[in-house]
């Protein structure tokens, strides 16, 4: 098994050496002489040159969506699985049958259900932009499944944001953060924090980061997240003896942050972080 990454950022290093682990781990349960499958960490080399796969390679796992560009357009047979890399993102490159991923996102069903965490009576407020609006869909479909209204605006360019999250703002009593960097980014995310706080509305966030810059709340995967999930998933498919890899799929592991100074301000009285994800994990059974 290859993991491939186009640098060395150190969640690429975090990921590769916790998947590791978890296949010893995995290895170890199964008995005692039990061979764990070994990782082959590749990174892009500086020099230009192409990438070099070591024979006999039976699957290849990309971090980050540079990695997984570069490795979309390498010749080569073998199965391909994108990690750490967005929906919209892996959607962009154009499907193919070798290649799967495990989404950086999560899901449209998991952000809601926070939602009514923080609300008996949510109504959610999001501004989507050039990669988002392609969730619209699933986004109204799964919030008309858990019964929570949505106002939502499309946002054509930054200058935009302002006016337009002022209108949501106005309509919702939660605003709900996705990765678009058009919207969400070092220049506008502090008066959208600002913004939401004056109009005593919370804010879902998307990473940790967002939670310590000001969001009430966020659901994310960390790296031990996804590679827990990267190891059970490349050990039933080795272990499958299947040709080509399952769909694409959202992280099944996932870690919750709050922001309780935010918390007490607005008024809002949270459990836990455990409390709410073991909430959150009973709330999603069938």
């Amino acid at each position: 098994m290859v993991v491939f990454s186009s640098g060395t950022a150190a969640v690429y290093s975090e990921v590769a050496g916790k998947l590791q682990s978890y296949l010893n781990a995995e290895c170890a349960e199964i008995s005692p002489a039990c061979s764990p499958r070994q990782v082959s960490i590749l990174t892009q080399p500086t020099d230009g040159s192409a990438v070099v796969i070591p024979p006999h390679t039976k699957l290849i796992i990309t971090l980050g969506q540079r990695a997984g560009e570069v490795m979309h357009d390498t010749s080569t047979s073998i199965p391909i699985l994108h990690a750490l890399i967005p929906q919209t993102a892996y959607q962009q490159m154009g499907k193919d049958k070798q290649h799967s991923a495990i989404y950086l996102d999560q899901p449209i069903s998991r952000l809601l259900q926070l939602a009514k965490v923080i609300r008996a009576d949510p109504h959610i407020g999001l501004l989507l932009g050039p990669l988002t609006k392609t969730l619209q869909n699933e986004l109204i479909t799964e919030a008309i499944r858990q019964n929570i209204p949505v106002s939502y605006r499309n946002v054509g360019s930054t200058t935009m944001v302002g006016h337009l999250l002022k209108e949501v703002l106005g309509e919702s009593n939660i605003l709900l953060t996705l990765p678009d960097p058009m919207i969400f980014n070092s220049t506008t995310i502090f008066n959208i924090l600002l913004s939401s706080y004056h109009n005593k509305i919370p804010v879902i966030g998307f990473s940790s980061a967002y939670v310590k810059a000001g969001a009430l709340i966020a659901v994310y995967s960390t790296p031990e997240d996804i590679a827990r999930h990267l190891a059970e998933y490349t050990n039933r498919y080795l272990n499958s003896g299947a040709e080509t890899l399952p769909e694409p799929i959202y992280p099944k592991y996932f870690s919750v942050s709050v922001n309780h100074s935010v918390a007490r301000s607005l008024g809002i009285s949270l459990p836990d972080e455990t409390d709410i994800m073991r909430q959150m994990l009973e709330d999603s059974k069938p």
